[in-house]
């Protein structure tokens, strides 16, 4: 879990008598590549995730997450070195959930791709022009129904 900061608790590997609960250790904040007033990006360590924890200055007292880390029980997402050129960011339903979220970039010369995956809801907001180009085909499936509104005009040409 983590308090309202974003700053989590974690079970170190030397503390051979914690009891793995909120007395473990004290809250770490985690670190982001970009952190501002309400905005920013956030990915917050789950449980089960092994973190790197840096110390502020050296000083025990001071310590932060600087990253997580894949080992051979927490796999990366797709098996390397085979998918080498593929940048993903994938989430997990919390607990029980079964799914995922995915945003996923392959940059493999002829196979260059963006994949995203919407476990359930797929949100756009779009405050001014929208445009799109396809330079190819286009397919669309709907498997229930389909509503589209136009408040003023619709043109084809």
């Amino acid at each position: 879990h983590c308090d309202q900061y974003g700053r989590v608790k974690v079970q170190f590997h030397w503390d051979r008598e914690g009891q793995a609960d909120d007395k473990t250790s004290c809250w770490l904040r985690v670190s982001s590549a970009w952190a501002g007033a309400h905005y920013g990006g956030i990915a917050i360590p789950r449980i089960g995730m092994e973190v790197l924890v840096t110390f502020l200055e050296g000083d025990p007292d001071q310590p932060l997450i600087s990253g997580c880390l894949y080992h051979k029980e927490n796999l990366v997402p797709y098996p390397l070195p085979a998918n080498k050129t593929r940048s993903t960011f994938k989430t997990l339903n919390s607990k029980g959930g079964g799914g995922y979220n995915e945003l996923r970039i392959e940059d493999k010369k002829g196979q260059e791709q963006i994949f995203l995956h919407a476990q359930r809801d797929w949100d756009e907001n779009v405050e001014h022009d929208q445009k799109i180009r396809v330079g190819n085909e286009r397919h669309d499936t709907v498997e229930q129904n389909s509503y589209t509104e136009f408040k003023a005009e619709e043109h084809h040409t």
